[in-house]
């Protein structure tokens, strides 16, 4: 066994297997997004295309049949209103989840980039730590 296969200790060991399994995350995640981005974009066409092809089968029935489909008024203005305040509540809706999810992607970026920090400061933790108990 060479030296670079052959671990000095613990966390030698620690290490590589840590590199490993955040190589893997890094070549699967995208995989994993492309991956359900296309199945929800074929469910989105799936229920678009559901809903547009029920549409059709009842305008064509109610034609072949001569039944009136013919909403009165009232019930299409309140059918308009509800639909126009189901749109501003998803435009809302969109926006603060979106908005969410950015407030938590900067959380992240600045614990990132101060990690540094905290591992500097653990450090000089650690060093007094091992002065104060370290015999001279």
């Amino acid at each position: 066994m060479s030296e670079k296969e052959n671990p000095k200790n613990n966390l030698d060991v620690i290490e590589r297997l840590s590199k490993k399994y955040f190589l893997e995350i890094e070549h699967t995640i995208p995989h994993l997004q492309q991956t359900l981005f296309d199945f929800q974009n074929e469910f989105y066409k799936t229920w678009k295309n559901t809903i547009n092809a029920n549409i059709l089968l009842q305008k064509e029935f109610t034609t072949k049949s001569g039944l009136n489909s013919k909403l009165p008024d009232p019930i299409q203005k309140m059918l308009e209103s509800m639909n126009n305040e189901h749109y501003k509540f998803r435009s809302l809706y969109n926006k603060n989840i979106i908005k969410s999810i950015e407030t938590g992607k900067e959380n992240i970026k600045v614990w990132n980039d101060n990690a540094t920090t905290f591992v500097d400061l653990n450090q000089k933790i650690m060093q007094y730590w091992i002065s104060a108990f370290t015999l001279k």
